[in-house]
């Protein structure tokens, strides 16, 4: 992990205004990834969270059923995401590990899913890093952002894919997509006018053939 990628995870807790205000924010826009999680693991489960950051959805997870461990690889971010955990009365577990070496959790889990992470490389480490969590768990879960994140916040080393190119990465990861999806209102006048004119199927569908959203997800599981 970088300084600066650091001090942006630090500091968006901070920036937030406390662990329960940056969860609830959290919380609110990631919401459709807890659905695909529910629609993976319907019953509960074991989950990985690889690049778990400040810890704050992580934790939250754990008191709707959910066995979590978090882990990122700055022991800085790894005391902060206790930190957050304490405050929210969770029960997820945070250690330091790297993404590209998750030996200590091969086969511990259910579902692995990592939100924000792989993007920051080229396409064949991003698809090593997929097959490096597929051996975590029987399902993986990977979440990127689009090209609109423009909107919201600054673009730097993200590579930034659509739906379909993250399909792809997932099935050459060796893995058979389950489900795919995509979240996050993109914050233009443009969204605004295509919801109110277009009927709700209609948009949605626009949103997944273009993903015309502020992050895409993409489900696999081991053959």
């Amino acid at each position: 992990m970088t300084e600066r990628w650091k001090q942006y995870i630090l500091g968006g807790l901070e920036h937030a205004g406390g662990p329960v205000r940056f969860a609830v924010e959290q919380w609110m826009f990631l919401f459709p990834v807890y659905i695909a999680i529910r629609r993976a693991l319907p019953s509960g489960g074991r989950i990985l969270d690889v690049g778990c950051g400040g810890g704050a959805f992580t934790s939250v997870l754990s008191t709707y059923g959910f066995s979590m461990v978090g882990v990122d690889q700055d022991a800085d971010v790894v005391a902060r995401a206790r930190e957050v955990g304490r405050a929210l009365g969770g029960e997820a577990v945070f250690e330091q590990a790297d993404a590209f070496d998750l030996s200590p959790y091969h086969g511990r889990f259910d579902l692995v899913y990592s939100l924000g992470v792989v993007e920051h490389f080229d396409r064949d480490v991003t698809v090593a890093l997929i097959k490096e969590q597929a051996r975590c768990a029987t399902a993986v879960m990977v979440v990127i952002p689009t090209k609109f994140t423009k909107y919201a916040a600054t673009v730097t080393d993200e590579r930034l894919y659509t739906r379909g190119e993250l399909i792809a990465m997932v099935r050459d990861a060796g893995l058979v997509v389950t489900d795919s999806f995509v979240y996050g209102e993109v914050p233009t006048q443009l969204s605004r006018y295509l919801r109110l004119l277009l009927p709700g199927i209609a948009y949605r569908g626009l949103q997944h053939a273009f993903s015309y959203a502020m992050g895409i997800g993409c489900v696999g599981r081991r053959p």
